[in-house]
C-alpha cells in the first residue's frame, strides 16, 4: 500500500489547483468524494474491460509471430535445398560432357540426351515454384501481422487514454480522503491505484515483441530501487542522498509509441513507473527533478530525448506527477546511494 501511496503527495498541489496544475483538471472543491470515488471506479472498470481486450489480443498478436517465425525457418529450409539442387545441376552440365555430342549423335540418342536436360530442369522448376510459394505466404502472413500490430497498438492506446484519466481522479479522489482524513476511502483507493499499476504492466507486456533473457534480469533488477522511488513522493528516496550534482533544462515526456519498447537498461519501458532518459548520466542514477513548484525522484534508465537541448525525456507518471504535458523547465539534483 505504501509504495505509491505517498507519491500523492506531489500531485496534491496539481488537484487542489495551485499554480502550475493541467489544464482542464477539476477542482476538488467543487466535488465530492463519493461521486468522484463512483467516476473513478466507472473509469478504471473501462481501462481494466479494455486491458482485458488488449491481453487477448496480444496472445493473438503472440501467436502470429510464432507463424512468422515457423513459416520463415520452412521458407529457409526450401531455399537451401533448392541452393543445394542448383549448385549440384550446375557441377553436372557444366562442362556438358554430351554437348559435343548434340550435332553428331543420332536421332535417338539427341532425343535421350534432351529427356536427361528437360527432366532435370522440371525438379529445378518445380523447387523454384515452391520457393517463390513459401516466399509470397511469408510475405502475406508478415503483412498481416504488421497490420494486427498496428491494430494492437491503436487498443494500447486507448487502454492508456483511458488509464491517464483515471490516475487523474486518482490523484483527486487521494487528495479528499487525505483531507477528509478517511482511512477507509484511501485504502479502496490504494486498491485502485494498484488496479490501474496492474493494467499498466499488462499495456507495457501486451507491447513487449519478446521478453529476453536480458530485459526480464533489467526489469528485476530495476524493482527495489523503483520501490524506494515511488515511495518517496516528494521527499528524497531511502538510501540516497544529494551528490551536489544539479543542472537544469527542458523536459519532455514519452508518448503512448513508445511503451514496451525496450529502454537502454534493457527493461521494456512502462508509462506508469518513475523512469526518465538522459543523454549523460549513468544507466541506472537516481534523480529528483522540480518543475512547478513539485519535485520527485526517478531512475535513469534509458538514452535521450534527441531533440534540440533538452535534458530529460520523463515517464508519463513523471510528467504528470511534475504537472506538466507538453515541456517544462526542470531542475535536475543527481542523488547518490548511501553507504
Amino acid at each position: 500500500m505504501l509504495r505509491r501511496t505517498l507519491l500523492t503527495a506531489a500531485l496534491v498541489a496539481a488537484v487542489l489547483g495551485v499554480p502550475g496544475s493541467p489544464a482542464g483538471a477539476d477542482p476538488v472543491s467543487s466535488r465530492d468524494l463519493p461521486r468522484l470515488q463512483l467516476e473513478l471506479a466507472e473509469v478504471t472498470a473501462h481501462a481494466q474491460e479494455l486491458s482485458a481486450r488488449l491481453e487477448q489480443a496480444a496472445a493473438q498478436d503472440g501467436g502470429l509471430r510464432v507463424a512468422v517465425e515457423r513459416l520463415a525457418e520452412e521458407h529457409d529450409d526450401a531455399q537451401a535445398r533448392l541452393d543445394a539442387r542448383a549448385r549440384l545441376v550446375y557441377m553436372r552440365t557444366t562442362p556438358d560432357p554430351l554437348s559435343s555430342l548434340r550435332a553428331l549423335a543420332a536421332p535417338g540418342l539427341r532425343r535421350i540426351v534432351q529427356k536427361g536436360s528437360t527432366a532435370a530442369l522440371t525438379v529445378d522448376r518445380d523447387l523454384v515454384d515452391a520457393v517463390a510459394a513459401q516466399s509470397a505466404q511469408v510475405r502475406a502472413l508478415q503483412a498481416r501481422a504488421a497490420r494486427f500490430r498496428e491494430g494492437l497498438r491503436r487498443q494500447a492506446a486507448e487502454v492508456l487514454e483511458a488509464q491517464d484519466r483515471a490516475r487523474v481522479l486518482l490523484a483527486q479522489a487521494e487528495a479528499l480522503a487525505a483531507q477528509e482524513q478517511a482511512a477507509a476511502a484511501l485504502a479502496r483507493l490504494a486498491e485502485q491505484r494498484a488496479a490501474l499499476d496492474a493494467v499498466s504492466a499488462t499495456v507495457t507486456l501486451a507491447l513487449t515483441p519478446a521478453q529476453t533473457e536480458r530485459s526480464r534480469r533489467a526489469a528485476a533488477d530495476q524493482v527495489p530501487v523503483l520501490a524506494a522511488v515511488e515511495a518517496a513522493g516528494d521527499g528524497y528516496p531511502a538510501g540516497y542522498r544529494p551528490s551536489g550534482q544539479t543542472f537544469s533544462g527542458t523536459a519532455s515526456w514519452y508518448g503512448p509509441g513508445f511503451v514496451g519498447s525496450p529502454t537502454a537498461s534493457g527493461a521494456p519501458y512502462d508509462p506508469e513507473r518513475l523512469t526518465c532518459a538522459n543523454k549523460q548520466l549513468p544507466l541506472g542514477t537516481v534523480v529528483r527533478v522540480s518543475a512547478n513548484g513539485r519535485a520527485i525522484s526517478c531512475l535513469v534508465n534509458d538514452r535521450g530525448p534527441y531533440v534540440g537541448d533538452r535534458v530529460l525525456d520523463m515517464s508519463r507518471a513523471g510528467s504528470r506527477a511534475l504537472g506538466y504535458d507538453g515541456l517544462a523547465q526542470v531542475t535536475v539534483e543527481v542523488l547518490s546511494a548511501v553507504g
